[in-house]
Parts: structure tokens; sequence; C-alpha cells
């Protein structure tokens, strides 16, 4: 089996966890090894004993076949081949294959991850309509999570603008979460690209999202927080932005206002304020 096909088919293992799989890569990059036995497989995975027979059984059976052709004729790309977006390549736990829909080239160009509160309020909003045309002018690729508020936002402000956007999202591609009348989730295929770490048919799942949030950190060279509440999945993604050494920036705001007390707290905690959007371009001029 091909190096590519064998980390695709380690996407259907059950029980097999985000840092599993990445512990395997390691372990065949290291060793330049396309692919390694089931034994090795379920020593290199940690898991319990009841969980390695639930996979050694699956393995023995041979029911994935079926469902491993079938992933193979999604597009995807995976960790050992040149087009993997380099900046994600070093990312804590980064992600062996990802499923796509739309423009692969998108991810060799300069990306600013935008992200904030589900709750957006007017003054968030007003920053966005303000700020995203310009970045698009800059040249700059956005990119998101397709969650409500901000997220979705980003995307269509950045489609509006007759620039290009990426979203990360939480579930298969045969999904969409949550369902939104306009097909935006569609639209950013078609116009942008679209990403996932999942299979195709697997739906939302509590555990999925701040998963998805280290890819959206990883991919990016700059991240920027535009609202966020003081426990939030945005201030996850920043900091998990500035555990890959990915320069964060946050818009401060009202002191009494909740979507404001977390981005005042990156602030606090040293992250760039961002008073106008200039200052996220300045931030990609050694990109090229």
């Amino acid at each position: 089996m091909k190096q590519r096909d064998f980390l695709l088919w380690l996407m259907l293992v059950p029980c097999l966890t985000i840092k599993g799989r990445y512990r395997i890569w390691q372990y065949m990059d290291k060793n330049k090894l396309t692919n390694i036995n089931i034994k090795l497989v379920l020593q290199l995975s940690r898991l319990n004993q009841e969980k390695k027979q639930y996979i050694y059984d699956w393995y023995r059976k041979k029911v994935w076949q079926r469902q491993f052709q079938s992933i193979k004729q999604c597009p995807f790309i995976a960790i050992c081949d040149s087009q993997y977006p380099k900046y994600l390549l070093y990312c804590i736990d980064a992600p062996i294959c990802l499923f796509y829909q739309g423009d692969l080239e998108l991810l060799q160009q300069p990306l600013v991850a935008i992200v904030g509160a589900r709750q957006a309020t007017n003054y968030g909003k007003k920053i966005l309509r303000a700020w995203i045309p310009y970045l698009v002018k800059s040249g700059l690729i956005t990119v998101s999570g397709l969650a409500l508020g901000i997220d979705e936002l980003t995307h269509r402000t950045t489609l509006a603008a007759g620039g290009k956007t990426i979203g990360i999202i939480g579930t298969g591609l045969g999904c969409t979460y949550p369902k939104r009348d306009d097909l935006l989730q569609e639209k950013v295929a078609v116009n942008g690209l679209l990403l996932s770490e999942y299979l195709p048919w697997q739906g939302p799942n509590r555990k999925n999202f701040p998963e998805r949030n280290r890819i959206i950190a990883g991919l990016s060279h700059v991240c920027i927080v535009i609202e966020a509440k003081k426990r939030s999945g945005s201030l996850i993604t920043a900091m998990q932005a500035l555990d890959q050494n990915r320069t964060v920036m946050a818009v401060p705001g009202r002191i009494d206002e909740q979507t404001s007390k977390g981005t005042n707290a990156l602030i606090l905690a040293g992250a760039t304020p961002i008073l106008v959007p200039q200052q996220i371009v300045l931030e990609f001029k050694n990109f090229y």
C-alpha cells in the first residue's frame, strides 16, 4: 500500500485518536516507512487492551475494505504530500489527512485566521465589514470555522468583496452544520476551499470543534480575534496559535461588554491590539 493510501486507511481505524494517528506518522516518517503492520499500529496507538482487541477484530474481519474504496474516491491531501501546507506541517498533532472541496492552491497563499464570538455584536460586525474588503484587496485569504457569528460573517464578507476564503469544518464534508438557508458552506467550497479531517459521513460532535480550531490556527500566519467571551472557542484558537508561534492580534473592546472580555484579556496577556487593518497586512510583509 502506498504511503498516502496507508495514511488514509488510518483515518478509518476505530478508537484511534488524532494524537495516535500523528504518533504513527511520526514513527513512519522518522524510519522512512511507507506503511506498517497492524501489530505496530496497535503498539503505537497506546490504547488499552480492550480497544486494541476491538481494532484487531475490525481489521481481521476486513469490514473496512468497502469504506476504504469509497473514501479513496474523495479528494484528500496527506501529510506526506508536497502540497501539504508548510505552516500546518509542524503544528501540534497535525492532521495526517485532510479531505477537501475547492481550490487547494489557496493553501500556498498568505492566510489570515479570523475568529470570534458566535453572538457577534454590531461592533464586531461593523469592524469585519469595514476591514475585510481591505484585506481582500491586499491579497490575503481569510480562514475561519463556518460557525455562527464572526466565523460565518468572515466568509460571507470575504466572498461579497470578491475574495477567497477557507472554511475548516468540524464535520465530514458530506454534512452541513449548522444548517443555513443560503448554502454558505457550499458557496465556500465553490468560491474558495473547504477542509475537514473527519470522514465524509461524520456528523457534528462537541469534541470536534476544539480539534478543528488547531487547524485554523496552524494553517494561518496570523490569527485575529474580533470578539470573544472570557471562555470561548475563539480563545482556544488563539492559545493554539500562540503555541504554534503564530502572531495573535485582538480587537480591543468595551470593558463592560461580555464579548470583549476575552479579547481584552488576550491583549493584557501580550496579543497585539489592532486599531486599523493595515496592521494586519504589515504582518505579511515578509511572507513571500
